[in-house]
């Protein structure tokens, strides 16, 4: 829980004019996506655009509020108990970090907690 979710550096995102956040992911240059490219269409970028309780949560992933901030924020704004929020916002940061838009920041001398062989992020960021 004080874990702080920050945005990969590497993709694009910005607001709307209602306020939500549209993420902007590129088209990776891999052999692979060039070859698929030539018989199907593969556009160089894709929008995927939040909903507004997404937006919030992407907004406050800024590197700065710990996940246990987080939840505390979300219970307030949307009047719900603490353990519906964290339900919901861990289950959103785990695929938000599946999809590596984001990933966590711990501090220094902390050491990611491990389950089985797998770690909460999971992967490096590609370059």
């Amino acid at each position: 829980m004080s874990s702080r979710p920050t945005h990969n550096e590497l993709i694009d995102w910005e607001k709307n004019e209602d306020g939500d956040v549209r993420i902007i992911v590129t088209r990776q240059a891999s052999w692979k996506v060039k070859l698929l490219s030539k018989f199907f269409y593969i556009p160089k970028k894709r929008r995927i655009t939040l909903d507004e309780l997404g937006s919030e949560v992407w907004v406050l992933c800024n590197g700065n509020t710990t996940v246990g901030q987080m939840i505390e924020v979300l219970s307030q704004r949307h009047q719900l108990n603490t353990k519906e929020a964290e339900v919901s916002l861990l289950s959103y940061l785990k695929t938000l970090g599946q999809k590596r838009f984001i990933g966590f920041a711990l501090d220094k001398g902390q050491a990611p907690r491990r389950r089985g062989k797998a770690s909460a992020s999971g992967k490096k960021w590609a370059q």
